[in-house]
């Protein structure tokens, strides 16, 4: 109302009708029976339009410069009009500083141009506070000369005039840099002071760089050049440059060097030994060529040449044996002996014999003729004789040859009928292995192995199986038998690799089985999943679930666990998906699906060894192995998929990967490392966030992800472990197994094997707890102590070692060793003993389960499963077809903290840079997600990925809106924290 009594002749009768709305103020009235409407536009009038008055339809540019000594014109133009008129700084602007021109409308209607010079002195001899404004006022008829224009007047919006300049010295200016090539690299540049602001543009080598078609240039919203990763043919001098209508300033040059660190060819092959006899060395050498350095790079550390004792063996000269004795004399009358070469025998390149022959000859003499006289007749030896003797001792060997032949075919057709038997035999007796088929030895294959080195004796229980959606009793035939009742076929296939059909498994609840089952968390939903007759579970949006065939059943891997899987469609308003009691999920936030469509991700856990990847001797997985999808589905943002590691943040320093693989699902994973942390560029595939226990990855390409870890340079990394340990529930036999299982301490390595074990009957005999293993090569050790009376334990030594590689750089799951003990004392019921672990030559590290069962209690009751303490809390399951609990979608409402009009209100708000730096750089910083802050900074909206990444961190805490609140506060930002106040203030 007040506007419109502005508006208004004060003098003049007036009725009034006032309507606001958005900003606009119209008041509508009559002046002297003459209708009359004002408008304000955000307080200032804009227009005034009686029948008749005068109206602008130009009026004064808001923001006006005067460029060095050259004046600023300021026009309005205004219709109906018999005078206008400028008045500056409260200063009616004399009529000789007019320009005035005439023009008319089509309509005709005559339009009034005025306009006035504003000179720089006129602006710098003025000192008001609000600055040198100017407005232009027009009124219908002309005033008398010398007095005051009427009060019957219009006036315009106020245009600001100012003085344009540009400061010549930069705030900060680039310095030169030397980069290693392929790295990236931030050239800063901070313009000078100036009015208007002036546009920052860089140059290389006097060329300007468009950072719009160069994609590995990027200049900031703070006018820093960024090199995503730097080439040779980047290096130059790099100028930044400033310019507004004032004047253009450049800065001092700044070279970039892009250098190339040294690297190693390969070891060239072992030369020659340089001993011709006895003790030498040899070498191998390599070259600093690949690459070399180049552009002051670092050379190659270390040796260029290596060698290597080496033991040549010394040339043996031959030598003459003895003479052997005559021969017997031949018909010619002469006789022979031999020797040999071989005292000793030339070796190793060793001259032959010297100083004569191997055969010497010599005439019979005293009477050693072959002829023999008896009487008149006289008898020559021959050689018929000698060849009948060759010819028996011929036959003779070959007919002891065939009988061996028969004998030895004999015994193998006995031996395979006696296994044919065998692998036939429909029962077996008390304590005799299986005979297993060629089938099942296959399965056999994949079953844990004991890595202790050494070994009790086998227990029945000491078969596992790997854990995939192959149940327990296909790949364990003897455990088959014992648990499979009488109505299930023997072979019943879990999962077909053929037709990919997911086939669930009948749970172990559901069998005649009198053996006392695991202690573990009643979860409805999980025994639902078990029991559907679906071959896997619905998604909480498929609202036609009876009927519809989803598309991931034809795209999972045929050997994912349907207890470690989730899946779902989401839409362009986002949700997240969350594996219970695993601790997997994956977020998709608003705005990651284009607007319209609809897309069915799914997330799992693999668990089959040969998913895993191979790891070097100082390598060590430190997370579950993820498998996210659909492949090649295209976002508009990043999803953040968060999952728990067991890699201490604590103690020693890690160096740590993450590693992806591409392959078709049901093909053998092909890993490749996609990013290293603490070397990331714009290009890599992904963001972790590593927090004390968690690890979460910003992506916009799904696939498989590890996370992989080693020792930083002269660090000892920790890696924290669980322990725990497994015995059946009953036990009427003479011997006891406990399973003592090492895992990593994440919450899906231990419902693995607690999973596991619950199929088998088996219970957890004490609480899983911690243990901190070190990188550096010492084994495991693991012990069993204070064996109660009653007891005996079968190992020669109360103790078992397991190999340090087996442990931390091993590529199977469940790790475990077993202690059988023997019950030498029937009327002693209990078992109590300790079990130790702890690493050689780290002691401090030791931790102990404390065992203690009582067998004479058939049905044990069942107590709280350790793990609801273990691990975090989790969010119950939500399913629309209440047939399974292996699926966790949260629609948006339920997935996210801020509503979306209240994320958008933050990020318009924190997305502006400002001088303080109290934006979006310092909300990364107090969230602690600030290690690579260019990957925010190359986003069109920093805020909102860092508030993505804030949801995901956040899920299952309740505070955090709270928390974020304060953060807002403490940042010095009350504007941020009085939106959140404002939307969520009632239930905070």
């Amino acid at each position: 109302m007040a506007n419109c009594l502005g508006c208004f002749p004060k003098t003049l009768g007036w009725s009034v009708v006032v309507l606001i709305m958005t900003g606009v103020t119209t008041c509508q009235g009559s002046v002297n029976g003459e209708p009359v409407i004002a408008t304000t536009v955000s307080g200032v009038n804009s227009e005034l339009t009686p029948r008749g008055m005068p109206r602008f339809i130009s009026e004064p540019e808001a923001f006006s410069y005067i460029i060095k000594n050259k004046p600023a014109v300021l026009t309005c133009k205004a219709v109906n009009a018999a005078g206008v008129k400028f008045k500056c700084a409260d200063q009616w602007v004399r009529d000789k500083h007019h320009t005035r021109t005439e023009s008319t409308l089509p309509t005709g209607e005559t339009v009034v141009q005025m306009s006035i010079e504003v000179t720089r002195q006129a602006v710098e001899e003025y000192f008001g506070l609000e600055g040198y404004w100017c407005e232009c006022v027009a009124w219908p008829e002309l005033p008398t000369s010398g007095s005051e224009p009427i009060s019957d007047r219009i006036t315009s919006s106020r245009g600001l005039v100012n003085i344009a300049y540009l400061r010549k010295r930069f705030v900060r200016e680039p310095i030169s840099a030397s980069v290693e090539i392929e790295a990236q690299v931030q050239l800063q540049c901070l313009p000078p002071d100036g009015s208007p602001s002036p546009e920052v543009f860089w140059l290389k080598d006097g060329t300007l760089i468009d950072a719009g078609r160069e994609i590995n240039f990027i200049i900031s919203n703070e006018g820093n050049l960024i090199i995503n990763q730097a080439r040779l043919a980047d290096m130059g001098n790099y100028t930044c440059g400033a310019q507004n209508m004032a004047s253009r300033r450049l800065s001092e040059s700044a070279r970039l060097t892009v250098h190339v660190n040294g690297g190693w060819s390969s070891w060239s092959e072992w030369s020659n030994c340089n001993s011709r006899c006895g003790r030498g060395n040899k070498r191998s050498g390599r070259t600093c060529t690949n690459p070399a350095p180049l552009n002051g790079g670092t050379p190659c550390v270390g040796e260029a040449v290596k060698r290597q004792q080496c033991t040549v063996t010394c040339p043996v000269n031959g030598a003459w044996s003895t003479w052997s004795s005559w021969s017997v004399c031949s018909k010619d009358c002469n006789r022979h002996r031999r020797r040999q070469c071989d005292k000793p025998a030339p070796q190793n390149g060793g001259r032959y014999c010297r100083g004569g022959t191997d055969l010497d000859t010599t005439n019979c003499t005293g009477g050693n003729c072959p002829g023999v006289y008896t009487g008149s007749t006289v008898q020559v030896a021959g050689p018929g004789n000698h060849n009948a003797q060759s010819i028996a001792l011929y036959v003779g060997l070959f007919v002891a040859v065939a009988v061996l032949a028969t004998i030895i075919i004999i015994i193998v057709c006995l031996v395979k009928r006696k296994e044919r038997q065998a692998l036939y035999a429909g029962d077996m007796g008390d304590g005799e292995l299986p005979q297993y088929s060629d089938h099942e030895k296959k399965y056999q294959k994949n079953v844990q192995p004991d890595l202790t080195q050494t070994i009790g004796n086998p227990h029945i229980y000491q078969q596992h199986p790997n854990n995939n959606l192959k149940c327990a009793t296909e790949k364990a035939p003897m455990l088959q038998k014992l648990t499979q009742p009488p109505h299930m076929p023997q072979h019943s296939p879990i999962s077909d690799k053929k037709s990919k059909t997911l086939y669930i498994q009948l749970p172990l609840e559901d069998r005649t089985d009198s053996t006392e089952k695991l202690p573990f968390k009643d979860s409805k939903a999980s025994l639902r999943s078990s029991m559907c007759s679906s071959s896997r579970p619905q998604s909480v949006y498929d609202s036609d679930h009876t009927n519809r065939h989803s598309v991931i059943s034809s795209q999972l891997p045929s050997n994912i666990d349907i207890e470690a899987l989730a899946w779902g469609n989401i839409t362009h308003a986002g949700g997240r998906l969350n594996i219970p009691d695993i601790g997997v999920s994956l977020t998709v936030p608003e705005g990651a699906i284009p607007e319209g469509s609809t897309e069915e991700f799914f997330i799992a856990v693999c668990r089959d060894d040969k998913d895993r990847p191979k790891l070097t001797d100082q390598e060590t997985i430190v997370s579950p192995i993820l498998l996210t999808g659909p492949q090649n589905v295209l976002l508009d943002i990043p999803v953040i998929i968060s999952f728990q590691h067991c890699a201490s943040q604590k103690l020693g320093t890690w160096q740590m990967a993450l590693y992806n693989s591409d392959t078709h699902y049901d093909d053998p994973p092909h890993w490749r490392k996609c990013v290293t942390l603490g070397h990331e560029t714009l290009n890599s595939l992904a963001y972790c966030q590593v927090d004390v226990d968690q690890c979460h990855i910003m992506t916009q390409h799904l696939s498989r992800y590890a996370l992989i870890g080693k020792s930083a340079p002269r660090s000892s990394a920790v890696k924290i472990l669980r322990l725990a340990a497994f015995a059946p529930a009953t036990s009427n036999a003479v011997d006891y197994s406990i399973r003592v299982y090492v895992v990593d301490d994440t919450q899906d390595a231990l419902e693995n094997v607690v999973q596991m074990e619950r199929k088998l009957g088996a219970v957890l005999l004490d609480k899983p707890k911690q243990l901190l293993f070190q990188d550096g090569g010492n084994n495991l050790c693991l012990t069993i102590e204070e064996l109660a009376p009653g007891w005996k334990s079968k190992l020669t030594a109360n103790y078992q070692e397991i190999p340090f590689h087996h442990v931390w750089s091993s590529n199977q799951n469940n790790l475990h060793c077993s202690f059988s003990v023997e019950h030498i004392d029937r009327s002693q019921q209990r078992l109590s003993c300790k079990i130790g672990a702890y690493q050689k030559a780290i002691l401090s590290n030791r931790t102990v389960l404390q065992i203690v069962r009582n067998l004479g209690e058939q049905n044990i009751p069942a107590a709280p499963s350790p793990l609801v303490k273990l691990h975090h809390q989790r969010s119950s399951t939500i399913s629309s077809s209440g047939c399974s609990s292996m699926v966790t979608l949260h629609p948006p409402q339920q997935a996210f903290r801020l509503p979306s009009k209240m994320k958008a209100q933050l990020c318009y708000l924190i997305d502006i840079p400002v001088p303080k730096g109290n934006d979006w750089r310092m909300l990364a910083s107090a969230l602690g997600c600030d290690r690579y802050i260019n990957y925010f900074a190359s986003k069109p909206s920093p805020t909102e990925h860092i508030l993505n990444l804030w949801e995901a961190r956040n899920k299952d805490r309740d505070t955090c809106l709270t928390d974020l609140m304060n953060i807002f506060r403490v940042i010095e930002r009350p504007d941020a924290a009085e939106v959140i106040e404002k939307d969520a203030g009632a239930w905070l």
